[in-house]
């Protein structure tokens, strides 16, 4: 390789071109003078953007304060029209079942929304419950409570008996809240009432139950909550304006004027921090001054510094991803090749070349945006840092792809050993910006010498075991195997063999299975499900072709020919309802809208029978799928969340998604047998979606078991093998006539025998 000589020169003796007078006058003088000119500018300036920045934060957090106490103040009678609109409540509080009461609107309320206490009056505002944090199930309610609340009581009652409306139109009912002082607490008081949530059960106006409930602000846990949410420090509650220094305090003001008390914290104030750190720094430069003058001298080498650094830069930009600073896939191929020159020929040892890619790096750019997404991909870099050797090296060669080369392997134990290391590292949450990102990871490997010594020949052999180890479900690695780029060959051919099938539509055939209301057992609709019956390979799995179909993009066809099936299926049903699963592929294409009215049109089918039923990610991403989304309900066509809990969902998103029904993934309804706690999120999930108007509808129920406790808990609809599979089109008239109930086992016996089982 060819390398440039440099040589040095002699130096050579310089003729003073200025006198010390000159240069002190013109160059030191002027420069000194700019120098202090600059530097008390600066001063001020530094001194006012800092003591505005201490007033804009401390502004900021008495404003997040002040929208702490009003959120607050909203959630607390969304909390309790989780339990008060509800036909058992009103049926319990009647026959004055108190160990109900407690159970569901009294200790239970207590333990998880962390109320402190909790009363039932009845119409003549005698309590029917009294639970107290501090002792329990009382008998009487405190007279010095009793002053605060039955006045809140009578101005609801006559609220009520006027026929108001409540003003949130997310509210159910009315409600009476107020700020006051409870056993030496400050205290939120919100009073609802308890009603029918079918309206089954009449009630005078006026003369319902009231439920009480008492939610201390000055609790340790709420305290350290918003500690811990608005980054408060040292958060405190004072009767008293107690502030010491440079304390904040936030006056806690009830409605008739009365101050009860202070939050009291330290302010977080950045301007004064940094005006401390640059203090000194300000004093050195000024000392400094001096130091000026020469750094004249130094000008030359200053600027030969730069220009080398410069240099160096450009040649690192060129060999190294702009994001992450990892090598690019340029030197990364260069320092494998170096490896594969020094490879033992005995084959000792060896190297690995791994194909890294991130599951769920689409939705987390979807979802919190490119900037938190490149954050990720960087933390994600050093994390993959942090796992090599010297010797190893780590390169970013895509959006969420890396490569990684592992020297000195002497066996494919050790490889899959850094792997499993490998996955559980990228497993773990990534905390950013406060947001909590989850991804995971797809490894797929190459082992030199054993799968050959060419790097192109390695690199292609690990890209297939990463698509094979992706298509094992993700979350998995996978060594290259010679069965691999059979399979690869065989999915192409299902690619080829799904083209053909769609110019005939022959072999594709929709089944539809049964959705029941959970309460009556009335057969209210059908999901179509699409089967494949190839003619060589008879039927198909769905988990096979449709992955497939989706990466091709043939699942816009395969989707328009089961909507248009399904539709003109259901034109033959009395009224039930046909759900039909649409692809974000689909919901990405402009024309989607068209298609779906046009499909309606020819079929003359009702849109509010027909539900689609797509994805989270489809639900969150903007552009085209947002529009196409607002669009079909807009139509009057609904639209579900399927598979609910097993993505990026969250019990969060429910109040924000814009959907009419989630479905629950069967995986929780399966776990209901080996633990508890997925029936603890099934209850938490179908609760909240009540509160929020939202429909509920299990998937895979197989058991009575299952089916009870669904029904328990108010799911509105039920469908699983327990009921029946999907069954071919000319089975559904026996299923619409069979109208089975729930649970009884003579229909279960009516439905094994239509279906032959």
């Amino acid at each position: 390789m060819f390398q440039p000589e440099f040589r040095i020169l002699p130096r050579q003796p310089r003729k003073p071109v200025i006198s010390s007078r000159t240069f002190l006058l013109t160059r030191t003088l002027p420069a000194v003078l700019l120098v202090l000119i600059i530097g008390i500018a600066g001063f001020f300036l530094v001194y006012w953007a800092t003591s505005e920045a201490d007033r804009v934060a401390t502004a900021r957090q008495l404003y997040l304060l002040d929208q702490s106490q009003s959120e607050t103040r909203r959630l607390i009678p969304y909390e309790q029209e989780s339990t008060t609109v509800w036909d058992e409540s009103v049926v319990a509080a009647r026959a004055w079942d108190t160990a109900w009461l407690n159970n569901n609107l009294g200790s239970w309320m207590h333990d998880y929304y962390g109320f402190a206490d909790l009363y039932v009056l009845d119409p003549r505002d005698i309590p029917v419950l009294v639970f107290r944090e501090q002792s329990g199930l009382e008998a009487h309610i405190d007279p010095a409570f009793e002053a605060i609340l039955y006045p809140m009581v009578d101005r609801l009652r006559q609220r009520m008996r006027d026929g108001e409306e409540p003003a949130d139109p997310k509210s159910n009912t009315l409600g009476e809240i107020a700020l006051d002082m409870v056993d030496g607490h400050p205290s939120i008081i919100s009073v609802k009432p308890i009603v029918s949530d079918t309206g089954k059960i009449r009630q005078k106006a006026g003369s319902e139950f009231l439920h009480v409930a008492v939610q201390r602000l000055d609790a340790p846990e709420y305290l350290s909550d918003l500690e811990r949410k608005y980054l408060f420090e040292h958060l405190r509650f004072s009767s008293v304006n107690d502030a010491v220094g440079a304390e904040n305090t936030y006056p806690m003001i009830t409605s008739d004027g009365r101050t009860i008390g202070y939050f009291v914290w330290q302010p977080y104030r950045p301007g004064s921090t940094v005006m401390a750190y640059i203090s000194p720094m300000l004093v050195v430069l000024s000392v400094g001054l001096v130091m000026i003058v020469f750094g004249f001298m130094t000008l030359m080498h200053r600027r030969l510094s730069s220009q080398y650094a410069t240099e160096a830069k450009m040649r690192h930009m060129v060999m190294h991803d702009s994001l992450t600073g990892l090598p690019n896939r340029v030197h990364f191929n260069q320092r494998v090749d170096e490896e594969l020159e020094q490879l033992d020929p005995a084959g000792k040892s060896g190297i690995a070349l791994l194909f890294l890619d991130l599951n769920g790096f689409k939705q987390v750019n979807d979802s919190f945006g490119h900037t938190l997404g490149d954050k990720l991909i960087y933390e994600f870099g050093r994390r993959l840092t942090s796992l090599s050797r010297e010797r190893d090296a780590v390169a970013r060669v895509g959006g969420d792809e890396f490569t990684l080369m592992l020297t000195g392997i002497r066996q494919r134990e050790d490889v899959e050993r850094f792997c499993r290391r490998l996955i559980e590292l990228a497993r773990m949450p990534f905390n950013i910006e406060g947001q909590q990102l989850f991804v995971g990871l797809s490894v797929g490997y190459a082992f030199a010498p054993e799968h050959g010594c060419d790097r192109n020949e390695l690199l292609r052999k690990a890209d297939v075991a990463l698509y094979h180890a992706k298509m094992n479900g993700r979350n998995d690695f996978a060594g290259f195997d010679v069965e691999m780029d059979v399979l690869l060959r065989n999915r192409r051919r299902v690619e080829t063999d799904l083209r053909e099938a769609l110019v005939s539509l022959d072999q594709f055939r929709v089944h539809y299975q049964p959705v029941y209301n959970a309460v009556d057992g009335v057969l209210t609709g059908f999901e179509a499900l699409m089967r494949w019956q190839h003619p060589a390979r008879g039927w198909v799995s769905p988990e096979f072709f449709i992955p497939v179909a989706e990466e091709s993009g043939l699942i816009r066809d395969i989707g328009q020919y089961v909507l248009q099936t399904a539709c003109e299926a259901a034109l033959k049903w009395p009224e039930q309802s046909i759900a039909v699963n649409v692809s974000i592929i689909e919901l990405q294409d402009v024309d989607y809208v068209k298609k779906l009215a046009a499909v309606l049109s020819a079929t003359g089918l009702a849109p509010e029978r027909l539900e689609l039923e797509v994805t989270e990610t489809a639900v969150v991403t903007a552009g085209t799928c947002e529009e196409n989304l607002k669009a079909i309900r807009k139509m009057g066509v609904k639209v579900a969340l399927d598979d609910f809990g097993t993505g990026f969902s969250s019990l969060g998103r429910l109040t924000q998604i814009d959907v009419d029904r989630i479905k629950i993934d069967k995986t929780f309804i399966h776990g209901f047998d080996q633990s508890d706690s997925d029936k603890a999120m099934v209850r938490a999930i179908v609760e909240l979606a009540r509160a929020t108007r939202l429909a509920t509808t299990a998937e895979g129920v197989e058991n009575v078991a299952q089916v009870e406790f669904l029904q328990a808990i108010g799911c509105d609809a039920l469908q699983g093998f327990y009921f029946s599979p999907a069954v071919p089109a000319d089975k559904v008239p026996e299923l619409l006539a069979a109208k089975p109930a729930l649970p009884s086992p003579a229909a279960r016996e009516s439905v094994n025998r239509i279906l032959g089982r």
